[in-house]
């Protein structure tokens, strides 16, 4: 009895403390926690790469997969064109564009058209990652694309994916059409 009156006492005393950790802090922790899957995911991965490549300050790294010396870098309001598989750090596949790697993860819809993905770089509705990811990859190269969930989904679950997720995306640039005002 004493016991659980003790236990029920510290609780306000535990939940004053919590509450003295900023949203800000708790953002860090779960960002260095990103940083961490994303090294752990890399020792693991069985594709060979030939460039690793970290997007400044965001945490994303790239994996190239296949490059090309010659093409420029695309350019905000660009139209790109991605075959895109998307997945957990575990390998669950939860989206894709293409229709076998759907059918082969389970993940097929019958009712969804199953091609090239279009983005406009920098103003289509899609997660930060993807754009800060495709804005360093050239037309005709493929990477793994690793991405901290603030770049991600954040703190909000979404469908399949968990909250406080990095999210693998493998990215073939097909096509990218310059903007035309």
């Amino acid at each position: 009895m004493r016991k659980s009156i003790f236990i029920l006492a510290l609780l306000p005393v535990l939940g004053t403390i919590s509450s003295c950790i900023s949203d800000e802090e708790n953002l860090d922790v779960v960002f260095e926690q990103d940083l961490q899957k994303i090294e752990e995911y890399i020792q693991t991965v069985e594709t060979e790469y030939t460039r690793r490549e970290t997007i400044e300050e965001t945490g994303i790294v790239l994996l190239f997969t296949e490059e090309v010396e010659s093409e420029e870098l695309p350019q905000v309001r660009d139209t790109l064109a991605v075959n895109y598989t998307g997945m957990l750090t575990d390998g669950t596949v939860f989206d894709t564009s293409i229709e076998q790697v759907a059918q082969a993860n389970d993940v097929f819809n019958p009712n969804r058209t199953y091609e090239p993905f279009e983005i406009v770089l920098g103003m289509s509705n899609v997660i930060n990652g993807w754009h800060w990811a495709l804005s360093q990859m050239k037309e005709g190269e493929k990477a793994i694309a690793l991405i901290p969930s603030s770049y991600a989904y954040g703190s909000q679950a979404n469908g399949p994916i968990p909250a406080n997720s990095v999210l693998v995306f493998e990215l073939d640039l097909l096509e990218v059409r310059p903007y035309q005002p």
